[in-house]
């Protein structure tokens, strides 16, 4: 019996593996492919030699084998390739600092000068578009009439000035644009320029995170266009 132990100890030396009582020591929570070597020696060593092991189970748990070492190295691959795609675009993300992109949003900032621009996009012909721009308590303080257009791209620009011709003051405003489409009026979606202030990278919600002036934070997946 002594030297049937022998055999197997000098079988894991030779082969570079630890035994199963010492893999029972070191109590693994998972196994490995040495280890999976060492189970499949263990029972090769001790199989009953009159009946020996099918060569189909034989081949089968060397597939199992072969498919364990594929999704291991897989698995690298797939977090070397994560992690390079995680640093190209924060790379490309950095970028963005000081630019300007499109949001799908009605909330538009306005600064200490300048105007707050937007888009809407109409899928069909539309009349008598107007637009209301709203201050933070949800008070109307500009109202004006754009006219009708054809379908697509239409850009939407306030001044920055309220009915009674004051500039008002920075901050962030609703810009609902309204128009009349097949004789019933709608509010049609907008999206609004802002400014990028700063890139968060891998955030609570994933991803890359853009913070933007006075209207806080964003998806970068969530941009519609990136400007200049």
């Amino acid at each position: 019996m002594s030297t049937i132990n022998n055999d197997v100890s000098n079988l894991y030396n030779d082969l570079g593996l630890t035994k199963p009582e010492e893999l029972e020591s070191g109590r693994k929570e998972t196994l490995d492919q040495s280890d999976f070597m060492a189970l499949l020696s263990t029972q090769l060593a001790n199989q009953d030699p009159f009946e020996p092991m099918d060569n189909k189970e034989f081949i089968s748990q060397m597939a199992q084998f072969s498919s364990l070492s594929g999704m291991e190295e897989l698995n690298q691959s797939f977090g070397t390739l994560a992690s390079s795609l995680s640093s190209n675009q924060a790379l490309q993300a950095s970028s963005l600092v000081g630019r300007s992109v499109m949001v799908p949003t009605s909330i538009g900032y306005l600064g200490q000068e300048g105007s707050v621009e937007g888009r809407v996009t109409l899928n069909q012909p539309t009349q008598n578009v107007w637009v209301e721009v709203k201050d933070q308590s949800g008070q109307v303080v500009r109202r004006f009439e754009m006219g009708s257009f054809g379908q697509g791209d239409l850009p939407v620009e306030w001044d920055g000035m309220s009915d009674t011709g004051e500039r008002m003051p920075e901050g962030a405003y609703s810009i609902n644009v309204y128009g009349q489409v097949g004789g019933t009026t709608e509010q049609l979606g907008t999206v609004m320029k802002a400014q990028v202030n700063s890139v968060n990278l891998g955030g609570g919600t994933g991803g890359v995170v853009l913070n933007l002036t006075g209207l806080g934070q964003v998806k970068l997946s969530d941009i519609d266009e990136i400007g200049i």
